[in-house]
């Protein structure tokens, strides 16, 4: 392969040259910007071996026209390139067209003027909680302000889940995702301007009296420290901030690092990142940001954001950016929860334990620190579930306790047998499949009068279960002795809308372990039915929880062995994202 790429360029490099100075004849471009162009001819020559070779992997170009037709295709490849690199559209924002459909539908694009600058299409996206109404208090909005080059889509797996607690704001700002990039001013984009974009959008969409939550993510945490300055308007109304990935301070490699990007021109800063992104969701632009064990999907993501990260944006922010020092931090009076990733190259996790001393350490109760395990500085979108988890605990104990889906579920909840409820336990399948590798069937409660789901008629028609375990809080809505005598009833009373603690599922598998250990060694394994009301939520976590420590499943799979035998399977997210923080940060199960 070297002997080929070495050749392949060595002879296509003179018909290269005559189109790249053709391509310079119709550049309108200022002079520096040719200059620049021809002084990287060496890296654009790298660059299409590096697209020659990575095309041709494990085809023959000794034949034929091989050789001829992949320079050409690579040179057509090349001319867009150069192109796009001319023109400022190679980095450039295509955001909304891979977002989902719930950031979308909730967004608009705003002008926004500040002391300084005007800026005329600033993204926001804004999701008003349906149920506020029926709580007893005003929730606190959730703002989330994303870092340097990203953007609100990355915070798309938070927010799936945070629209469902609170009310939620993002921001992209100028020149990130689906904002524009205007102005250009470089003034427009320095720490000071950017934060009073914030101190612009924020109260827009508060209401009155109403407080706000941060969640940050890397360069967004310095802006929300500045943001939250006792000299700030906004800092009185802030009730908590998330810092997901903070920095503290540049070293002094890192600022000559900066120093050096920042004297690069912009076309050759652009060649250095298409150098950088060959390897695609395997590049080093991705192995940078996320952690070893990354899956495809998130490799794809970074990819995606990485691409759409613009080069003039990126280095207007870094000229003009400050983190803010420790006695800023030490100045943020509101509960602050500093959450960390084990494999972040970019903010090191010895950043939180710096900041985390600012704060005040362990002499404040309010500010907690937290690492999540084989996750890198792309955390948000990598480890979602764990991250929400751990998020919204904080939350809930340390700024509003309504601040938690099984609390709000349990405030709203109805009496189960109201003819609604009825309908709907009526609509599900009685009975799921067997789960898995196990020997559980999930179903819904029994009702001891019902035509169809009825003690008796069950026991006759599902021969194989020797037993009912009924995890429903209450007495069950039928007697068990209607059951049969080939049929044991085991009663284990748990409460509805809340995860299940580890205490109870270690209950849940004793009663288990029990029930087949017991059995004479010539009998035949029964099946074991499980039942909540409806036989999704409750059942689903116990089950999955049962596969995860007995059968050797990991989360994702045992999730989704549910799923098959009782579709759609877990449906509260808050229950899911407990299974992955419980067991991914514990260590339990195969992962």
């Amino acid at each position: 392969m070297g002997a080929t790429y070495s050749t392949l360029v060595h002879s296509t490099s003179s018909a290269f040259n005559t189109r790249l100075q053709s391509w310079l004849q119709n550049f309108t471009g200022k002079k520096m910007a040719i200059a620049s162009l021809c002084a990287s001819v060496p890296l654009i020559l790298g660059y299409l071996g590096l697209r020659l070779t990575g095309k041709t992997k494990g085809k023959d170009f000794t034949k034929g026209k091989g050789i001829k037709d992949g320079v050409e295709r690579s040179q057509s490849r090349l001319d867009d390139d150069l192109a796009s690199i001319a023109s400022g559209t190679l980095f450039s924002t295509g955001a909304t067209s891979n977002e989902s459909s719930l950031l979308k539908k909730h967004s608009k694009t705003q002008s926004v003027t500040t002391s300084t600058h005007t800026y005329p299409s600033i993204r926001t996206f804004y999701f008003d909680l349906p149920k506020q109404e029926s709580l007893p208090t005003t929730l606190p909005l959730v703002v989330f302000i994303h870092g340097l080059g990203g953007q609100v889509a990355q915070f798309q797996y938070l927010i799936d889940y945070f629209v469902h607690i609170s009310h939620v704001l993002g921001i992209d700002l100028p020149g990130c995702g689906a904002s524009a990039f205007l102005p250009k001013d470089p003034s427009a984009y320095t720490t000071e301007a950017l934060v009073e974009i914030l101190e612009n959008v924020i109260p827009q969409y508060l209401r009155p009296n109403q407080q706000f939550v941060i969640i940050g993510h890397s360069m967004g945490c310095a802006l929300s420290c500045t943001l939250l300055q006792p000299s700030r308007p906004l800092a009185a109304r802030c009730a908590g901030l998330v810092a997901i990935c903070p920095k503290a301070e540049l070293s002094e490699h890192e600022r000559k690092q900066f120093k050096k990007a920042l004297m690069m021109p912009e076309s050759i800063f652009d060649l250095w990142r298409m150098y950088d992104r060959r390897g695609g969701v395997d590049s080093a632009s991705v192995k940078r940001f996320v952690g070893k064990s990354a899956n495809k999907k998130v490799r794809a993501m970074q990819v995606r954001f990485n691409e759409e990260s613009r080069t003039p944006v990126w280095r207007r922010m870094v000229t003009g950016f400050s983190l803010p020092p420790s006695d800023d931090w030490s100045r943020v009076k509101c509960p602050v929860y500093l959450l960390g990733a084990s494999e972040d190259k970019i903010t090191p996790i010895s950043e939180i334990d710096k900041i985390y001393e600012w704060l005040g350490g362990e002499a404040r109760k309010d500010v907690e620190k937290e690492v999540v395990p084989n996750a890198g500085h792309s955390l948000i979108f990598e480890a979602p579930q764990v991250t929400s988890k751990l998020v919204g605990d904080f939350l809930k104990t340390h700024i509003r306790e309504e601040l938690d889906l099984g609390w709000q579920l349990s405030y709203l909840k109805e009496d189960k047998w109201m003819l609604k409820n009825l309908t709907k336990w009526t609509n599900f399948v009685p009975v799921g499949e067997r789960v898995g590798n196990s020997r559980f069937r999930p179903m819904k409660t029994l009702r001891e009068n019902d035509a169809v789901h009825n003690p008796a008629d069950f026991a006759a028609n599902y021969p194989e279960i020797g037993h009912v375990i009924d995890i429903s809080h209450t007495s069950p809505p039928y007697e068990p002795a209607s059951l049969g005598p080939k049929i044991t009833y085991h009663k284990f009373p748990t409460v509805s809308k809340i995860a299940p603690t580890l205490s109870e599922v270690r209950q849940f598998i004793e009663i288990v372990d029990g029930i087949l250990e017991n059995l004479p060694e010539d009998a035949e394994r029964p099946m074991i039915a499980v039942h909540c009301h409806y036989g999704f939520n409750r059942t689903g976590f116990f089950l999955v929880s049962y596969l995860i420590e007995r059968c050797g499943y990991d989360v994702p799979a045992a999730i989704e062995e549910f799923k098959k035998a009782r579709d759609p399977g877990i449906r509260h997210s808050h229950f899911k994202n407990e299974l992955y923080h419980r067991y991914s940060m514990a260590g339990e199960g195969r992962k």
